[in-house]
């Protein structure tokens, strides 16, 4: 099992501490010195945690001093509070969970898609089959499949999306690289035929495809991995 670095401690800690209720929405963290302390570890490890705090967006640091739990309005709410949720998934756990959301996503955006959405999603298409840049490639596969998030006109499963996409862009666009890239662009076309059709069927089937497809295709790099690192680990001894 790998060993937890010092900044991860003290994430994990202040997360806890959030979770339960110990500290809630606009009360101040313990000081720098107090989280010391209590974790033992030095100021570094402790700004460093923190700061990884920040990026997801669970606190705010204030002019005058002191970091605070943010407040979650109502647009906001999960994407506060998700993320730290989220900070260890495992990309195959969240490709299945991907699978489920999006085929429902997309029967919901084949019914209720407007005219303007069938545009903007004829726009993204054409840029894709038009690239020639992986990095371009995730930022519209992101816009895609948000688009029919979008267009599904049901609000928790959209922010459901958006968090998962914004997990992956934080902390898993490694995993997504190895199987992701411009050659899944004919998936996506199909998946926009059948929703510019409004055959909602049709659209889940491809999109179960789509998502199966990347299952099966981590699973092989993921598997690949483990018996290279072992062959590497018997070859040390």
């Amino acid at each position: 099992m790998k060993k937890k670095s010092k900044s991860q401690i003290v994430y994990d800690h202040i997360e806890e501490l959030v979770i339960s209720g110990e500290i809630k929405p606009g009360e101040r963290l313990p000081s720098e010195a107090k989280l010391c302390d209590i974790l033992n570890v030095s100021r570094v490890s402790v700004r460093a945690g923190i700061e990884k705090l920040v990026a997801i967006g669970l606190v705010s640091k204030k002019k005058g001093g002191g970091t605070y739990v943010n407040k979650p309005s109502s647009d906001n709410y999960l994407s506060v509070f998700t993320p730290t949720l989220l900070h260890n998934t495992d990309y195959l756990e969240l490709l299945e969970i991907r699978r489920a959301l999006d085929s429902l996503a997309v029967q919901l955006c084949a019914k209720n898609i407007t005219e303007a959405g069938i545009r903007k999603l004829a726009e993204i298409v054409e840029d894709m089959e038009h690239i020639t840049d992986d990095g371009d490639f995730f930022a519209l596969d992101k816009k895609f499949h948000l688009l029919i998030s979008k267009y599904s006109k049901n609000r928790f499963l959209h922010n459901i999306n958006l968090i998962t996409w914004d997990v992956i862009q934080k902390t898993l666009r490694q995993n997504y690289n190895k199987v992701m890239n411009a050659a899944r662009i004919v998936e996506h076309r199909k998946i926009y035929d059948a929703i510019i059709h409004k055959d909602s069927d049709l659209a889940k089937i491809f999109t179960l495809r789509h998502l199966e497809d990347i299952i099966d295709t981590f699973v092989c790099e993921y598997n690949q991995e483990s018996q290279y690192e072992a062959i590497r680990r018997q070859r040390r001894r």
